[in-house]
């Protein structure tokens, strides 16, 4: 037991430690000693005196092994201390994953609302997993779901929890977030989305796949989006009718922005305003037959560098 916790810790045995110490202090001691000697010129009989300056050298050695030795049982018991603490914070931490995870799963969806948030404030806290906190949310998104398009507003319960998760994921994404999920990986790879809202995030790093999702009678907004790095990928999207996805105002100036293979099959998608500075924003892949009603930009004479169109 005591060898494991060594282990964790990082530290030798005390056994160790103290024969370490000692042995350093013997050898301090007989250097001085030699040390002493030669500077007295090698006595055959050495005075009362040189006897009694030996006899202290001794003491204030044996004095500073002990000192040192208290300092290492000290500085051990503070290791311990803290390892022990960090087990148990670590174990806290890991209780509260699994909470988080059954509340998601929970048939209610009051208590699905409640595990969205829990998971969010442990993936704040806990910055060592908070990639995997971030994929127990996406996946929940990306679990098969068919809106109640007879509901009022198209909108259900079950529609009100993806809408969380996608407002705790934008949250952690705009400027000024008190702590952000930049540089990670959002995996929303066929989703399907009614209503969500990622006006002004940012994405720096990282990468936020929406690969295969389909936006289905709702609006999505996408407006003041900023781009400047990682990647953004629509490949294979499905922008339906009765759909309205905005990226109105968005600044794309580094980074990627991929549809390949999207389908805007009769839904408003825009882009007016936006600004392309960098960066690539790529719809050349998108098939004739699949680009019947094409999104919406601002009149040019030709399209601005880094936006690439089908057939130019």
């Amino acid at each position: 037991m005591a060898s494991r916790r060594n282990q964790v810790t990082g530290l030798w045995s005390i056994r160790r430690h103290l024969v370490a110490v000692v042995c350093i202090g013997l050898g301090v001691f007989a250097a001085a000693t030699v040390l002493l000697w030669l500077a007295l010129g090698l006595p055959s009989a050495p005075s009362p005196d040189t006897r009694l300056n030996v006899i202290k050298i001794a003491l204030s050695v044996v004095a500073g092994v002990g000192g040192v030795v208290a300092l290492v049982v000290a500085y051990r018991k503070q290791r311990i201390g803290e390892s022990a603490e960090a087990r148990e914070h670590v174990k806290v931490l890991n209780e509260r994953f699994a909470t988080a995870c059954a509340q998601i799963g929970h048939e209610k969806p009051a208590i699905r609302l409640a595990g969205v948030y829990a998971m969010a404030s442990l993936a704040d806290e806990w910055a060592e997993q908070r990639q995997v906190c971030i994929d127990v949310l996406c996946a929940y998104l990306r679990m098969p779901y068919e809106p109640d398009l007879d509901s009022p507003w198209y909108h259900d319960e079950e529609t009100e929890v993806r809408f969380s998760i996608t407002s705790v994921i934008s949250d952690h994404l705009r400027p000024g977030a008190p702590v952000s999920w930049q540089g990670h990986e959002f995996n929303l790879l066929r989703v399907i989305l009614r209503s969500a809202d990622f006006a002004d995030i940012e994405v720096t790093a990282g990468r936020l796949l929406f690969s295969l999702a389909r936006f289905h009678r709702g609006w999505i907004s996408f407006d003041g989006m900023h781009v400047s790095g990682g990647e953004v990928w629509f490949g294979g999207a499905v922008f339906g009718e009765g759909t309205r996805v905005t990226f109105d105002k968005a600044e794309f100036s580094g980074g990627r922005v991929k549809f390949e293979g999207a389908a805007f099959e009769g839904g408003e998608v825009s882009f007016r305003g936006a600004k392309f500075t960098g960066g690539e924003v790529d719809l050349s892949q998108v098939g004739a037959d699949d680009y019947a009603t094409p999104p919406v930009f601002d009149p040019w004479e030709e399209p601005p560098p880094g936006l690439l169109l089908p057939g130019v």
